[in-house]
């Protein structure tokens, strides 16, 4: 009988707890779906991000789901670091459910979580997400969507990139393919035929992307019978089948230029061109990438005159992305294509925006951390809640039993202090991990940027007389590139500069970047050396130091005119090796003479040992490279063989530039 009451008041209390903790109605469900589908359909999105807060709040939407729908909001509005804590916080909230609803949450949410980590270039990071996703979704026999699928895909990418095993990647895209075939062949949807065609356009995109042509060439055909196919479906949409027409041309023209299969490339690019797609903005800008690899540039610069349609015309909406991914490409074109002065403005375009990107990303930041703070509090306060009313409901039915619940009320009374200590704790290492990773992912994009604009300008050599020879090589460091070394040649005149910026950070760079183009368009007008820097120094829009050495060469007389601006004192190598005076500003070149400029990273960098390398070092190895063989090639070589052996593994502080001119 004693038994029997137990058991009684067992049973009570779980209908109570399963009261208390239940879910949303069905009704209610059906109701907040339909209003979140609404707003996910007008791309309203900070309403979509409102609906899912507040229809979590009132029960009416299960948190998985809640947050699944908070960071797609906060994706598609460049919020990048509050979409990854919501896809995180909805993948736990679903992590040991098996509910049909929430293993859907489960599956998108890992594949958009994947899918934005590894566009960040977080391979590691994304397969973390991806690879046990996978796997609890092949265990539960929920392996047949196309969020499974896609999964599959960023699995493939990411492991080609972190581990180079292309052909276990290749594996998994042929399940992936042929996975999205099966849905085909099920359901003949315009929703399967649509997921099969982004997935191949991953595929390709990503075999273009990591220059496996050959490969890109196979999935691009594979991605154009997928394409074919659907044209014949009944639901097929015209503008759609267009603008996936136009990629599929510009991926097999990238694939065939890699080829080097030049005239099928630019065949097909003149069938991009006849699609609707590649009289848009957006199309054009795409259209650049096989222009690019294919080097027509006149073609690409015309393509970016419509960049600005595209961003809009507001400086202080452009991001870093937008940077990084369309300016500096827009800027390398104009340069290419002899564009000076579009270049010039383009270079000064990039200066003023990248301040407006810099303070736009710091009131992002501390946005999406206040946002990130709040929700943490949110969801610890819901917990909290969750933990009270479990309480009260085990309490109501175990007060039948006295004595019994006094155990459990002291229990709950430590619970509910530790849980308070756990939040405040919480909150100190959220915070910490905040700044830490505020700064990490800044310093990245600064770095990026300076990288960019370090390899914006060419330095293929320019065309010369007999008898006259140069070389220029760069010695990189992984951080913010500073050095100014160009040349080129007008009216049988070599013009040529050396130097750098005082500074190791993007704005340097930037300055760096600044002189090179604008001492290309003084040479435009003006053949004196000291003239040239004087141009160079009224157009500056920069507050660093810079030391600068320009030199003008008359190819046919050997007659050198140079002008030093604080600069390193150039080696002249003849029967002897001197230094260039800053004193006088023009001498005599004679057949045989060597002139060798290079900027200060090469007398400062140091070794293991902390030594620098210095100039009797210099000195004593350009003598060597002379007495080798005197050709600015192999001199320069020398040189740069010296300088790697002195450093060992040692990460040069500043780029080394070097450059040798014979006559």
């Amino acid at each position: 009988m004693k038994q029997s009451r137990v058991w009684l008041l067992i049973i009570v209390a779980a209908m109570l707890t399963a009261a208390c903790s239940s879910g949303p109605s069905k009704e209610q469900s059906a109701k907040a779906g339909r209003m979140i589908e609404t707003a996910h359909k007008a791309r309203d999105f900070n309403r979509l991000l409102t609906l899912s807060d507040s229809l979590e709040r009132q029960g009416c939407l299960a948190q998985a789901e809640a947050y699944y729908w908070k960071g797609y909001a906060s994706d598609r509005m460049k919020k990048n670091r509050l979409a990854e804590f919501y896809w995180k916080t909805a993948l736990e909230a679903a992590s040991n459910s098996t509910n049909k609803e929430d293993l859907d949450t489960y599956a998108k949410t890992a594949s958009r979580l994947a899918n934005l980590l590894s566009v960040r270039g977080d391979y590691k990071g994304a397969l973390k997400i991806a690879l046990p996703a996978a796997q609890r979704l092949e265990e539960l026999k929920c392996d047949s969507t196309s969020d499974y699928v896609n999964l599959l895909i960023y699995i493939g990418c990411c492991q080609a990139v972190t581990d180079n095993n292309e052909s276990d990647a290749d594996d998994l895209f042929k399940r992936a393919y042929q996975k999205h075939k099966d849905n085909i062949s099920k359901t003949h949807s315009d929703a399967a035929y649509k997921d099969a065609i982004a997935g191949l356009i991953n595929i390709a995109y990503f075999y273009n992307y990591i220059q496996k042509y050959q490969s890109a060439l196979t999935w691009t055909g594979h991605f154009g019978e997928m394409l074919n196919e659907y044209e014949q479906h009944s639901d097929a949409n015209a503008e759609y089948i267009d603008k996936q027409l136009a990629r599929f041309d510009i991926y097999q023209a990238i694939a065939l230029e890699g080829l080097g299969k030049k005239e099928e490339a630019a065949k097909v690019y003149e069938a991009f061109k006849g699609t609707q797609f590649s009289k848009t903005p957006e199309g054009k800008i795409n259209g650049n990438d096989y222009l690019a690899a294919a080097e027509r540039w006149n073609e690409a610069a015309d393509n970016y005159s419509s960049l600005n349609a595209m961003m809009g015309q507001k400086e202080a909406s452009v991001s870093m992305d937008d940077i990084q991914e369309l300016m500096l490409k827009k800027y390398q074109a104009n340069l290419r294509a002899g564009r000076r002065d579009t270049a010039a403005a383009v270079s000064m375009q990039i200066c003023d925006s990248l301040d407006h990107a810099l303070a736009l990303a710091k009131i992002l930041d501390k946005e999406e951390q206040a946002k990130v703070v709040e929700d943490v509090e949110l969801l610890t306060n819901q917990q909290a809640e969750k933990a009270r009313q479990k309480q009260l409901g085990l309490f109501g039915a175990l007060a039948l039993l006295f004595l019994g619940f006094i155990a459990y009320v002291f229990y709950s009374r430590r619970h509910d202090r530790q849980l308070r200590i756990d939040h405040q704790e919480l909150l100190k290492t959220f915070t910490t991990l905040k700044e830490d990773t505020t700064t990490s992912e800044r310093e990245a994009t600064e770095l990026r940027v300076a990288h960019g604009l370090a390899e914006a300008t060419p330095a293929t050599a320019p065309s010369l007389p007999k008898g006259i020879s140069l070389y220029a090589s760069t010695i990189p460091t992984k951080g913010f590139g500073s050095s100014i070394c160009d040349y080129l040649t007008r009216d049988g005149k070599l013009f040529f500069c050396m130097g750098d910026v005082e500074g190791q950070n993007v704005s340097a760079s930037v300055a760096a970047a600044m002189v090179k183009a604008q001492f290309r368009t003084a040479t435009a007008i003006e053949t004196e050396p000291s003239r040239i820097v004087e141009v160079i120094s009224q157009a500056r829009q920069w507050k660093e130091n810079i030391r600068l050495f320009v030199g003008v060469l008359d190819t046919e007389t050997g007659q050198l005119n140079y002008y030093n601006a604080g600069h390193e004192e150039p080696v002249l190598l003849d029967k002897e090796i001197t230094r260039l005076p800053a004193s006088e500003q023009e001498m005599q070149m004679e057949k045989g003479m060597m002139i060798f400029l290079f900027n200060r990273g090469l007398m400062n960098v140091e070794n293991k040992a902390n030594k620098q390398y210095g100039e009797n070092r210099m000195l004593g190895a350009a003598l060597q490279a002379m007495k080798t063989d005197a050709r600015p090639e192999p001199f320069v070589a020398s040189i740069t063989d010296n300088i790697n052996t002195f450093i060992g593994d040692t990460e040069p502080q500043a780029d080394i530039a070097m450059l040798a001119i014979k006559c």
